[in-house]
C-alpha cells in the first residue's frame, strides 16, 4: 500500500526536476529509466521511513498521586502512537516499542547530595500484582501506561519518604526544596532531566516546582 502511494509522487517529482534541469520533456527511454528508479525507491522507502520516523519516543509528565489519604510525587510515562490523522501513519509508519526502559535519580537538598544514584521501580497498567519492575518494555499507546513513584507521604511518620531500591532502604526527607537529576535509559540511550520539588509539613505540601512554561 505504501509503495503504491509513493510511486506516483516520486514520478511527479523526478519529472518536474528533469524538466527544470534539462528544459525538455523526457523521451521514451528516459521514462523507462525514471519508472524503474521510482519503483526501486518506493520499495526501499517504507523501511527508511519506519527507521527515521517510527523510532520510539519517551514522553514524561510530572504529576501528583492523590487517592483518598495517599499523596505522592509520580512521573507518568508513555511512548505515544502516531496520530490517526498523521500523514506518516497513512503511509504505514508505526511507532516502535521501547524494548528496554529503566530509570534512576540523584537527589540534592540544602546544598548537599541527600540521595546518591538510586534506581527507580516502574509500574505498568498491565501488572496485576502492582509490585513494579526495575526494567520494563513500553509499547506505543495513546495514554500514559507506566509510572514512577519518586516520593510518597507517610501518614504515620508524617514525613515524605523516597522508596528504597535493591541497595538502600526507604529514605525520609526533611522539609525543604530538593533538586532531582533523573536519568532514563531508553534502549541503551541515556536521557537526563532536572526537576525540583518541595517537601512541607503536611501531605498536601508535597508538590513539584512548576517549570516556566510547563505544568
Amino acid at each position: 500500500m505504501l509503495s503504491v502511494l509513493i510511486i506516483p509522487v516520486i514520478l511527479v517529482i523526478v519529472v518536474v526536476v528533469f524538466v527544470v534541469v534539462f528544459r525538455e520533456v523526457p523521451d521514451r527511454w528516459v521514462w523507462v529509466s525514471i519508472a524503474f528508479a521510482a519503483v526501486g525507491i518506493a520499495i526501499g522507502a517504507p523501511g527508511a521511513l519506519q527507521r527515521i520516523f517510527g523510532r520510539p519516543k519517551l514522553v514524561r509528565e510530572y504529576d501528583r498521586h492523590v487517592r483518598e489519604g495517599e499523596r505522592g510525587l509520580i512521573i507518568l510515562l508513555k511512548n505515544p502512537q502516531l496520530g490517526e490523522k498523521s500523514f506518516l501513519r497513512k503511509l504505514g509508519v508505526r511507532r516502535d516499542t521501547i524494548a528496554s526502559l529503566s530509570a534512576g535519580f540523584e537527589l540534592v537538598g540544602k546544598g548537599k547530595v541527600e540521595i546518591p544514584i538510586m534506581h527507580s521501580r516502574m509500574y505498568t497498567d498491565d501488572d496485576p500484582t502492582e509490585v513494579g519492575s526495575w526494567r520494563i518494555a513500553l509499547p506505543a499507546t495513546l495514554h500514559y501506561c507506566a509510572s514512577i513513584m519518586i516520593a510518597m507521604w507517610d501518614n504515620e511518620k508524617r514525613k515524605a519518604i523516597v522508596p528504597g531500591d535493591t541497595v538502600r532502604s526507604d529514605v525520609e526527607l526533611s522539609d525543604g526544596k530538593y533538586r532531582m537529576n533523573i536519568f532514563y535509559l531508553v534502549d541503551g540511550q541515556a536521557e537526563n532531566e532536572f526537576r525540583e520539588f518541595i517537601v512541607g509539613r503536611k501531605a498536601d505540601d508535597l508538590v513539584w516546582v512548576k517549570k516556566k512554561g510547563n505544568q
